[in-house]
């Protein structure tokens, strides 16, 4: 199977420290595990997380461990849902200063070349709005 990559990228509100544990923490609006059907999460390197959004008529599963973390800098994390395929993805995160808060970027790997897989790129810019408007980005 062909997998591809997907990379997106967002100037969000606020210095990196503090973007970075608003991206991680489920109790902030525009984290991506904020409003979950189900959540667990343990932000530790080696640490699992497992959180569910519903659809409207269920909880579609997402799945991943945590393999590095640096606050303010960088979270690379596994990932595993539905639209993997049962495959095994790794999604990276960085934040990086910039002159309007924090530069963000997503990039994750090995993923499925079709339209699920392609699918993660509006995900993962849905998550940076979110986090944008709750830090109150005016666009």
């Amino acid at each position: 199977m062909k997998l591809i990559d997907v990379t997106v990228s967002r100037v969000i509100p606020g210095k990196p420290a503090e973007v970075f544990d608003v991206w991680l923490d489920p109790a902030c609006p525009g984290s991506p595990f904020h409003g979950a059907a189900k959540m667990l999460i343990t932000a530790t390197v080696d640490g699992l997380f497992f959180w569910g959004h519903g659809n409207g008529t269920r909880t579609v599963p997402h799945y991943g461990r945590f393999t590095r973390i640096d606050r303010g800098k960088l979270v690379e994390h596994t990932w595993m849902s539905e639209s993997t395929h049962g495959l095994e993805s790794t999604v990276s995160i960085s934040f990086e200063p910039h002159a309007d808060g924090t530069q963000m970027t997503i990039q994750h790997r090995g993923l499925p070349d079709n339209d699920d897989g392609r699918g993660h790129e509006g995900g993962w810019n849905y998550f940076l709005g979110a986090l944008a408007k709750a830090r109150g980005a005016s666009k």
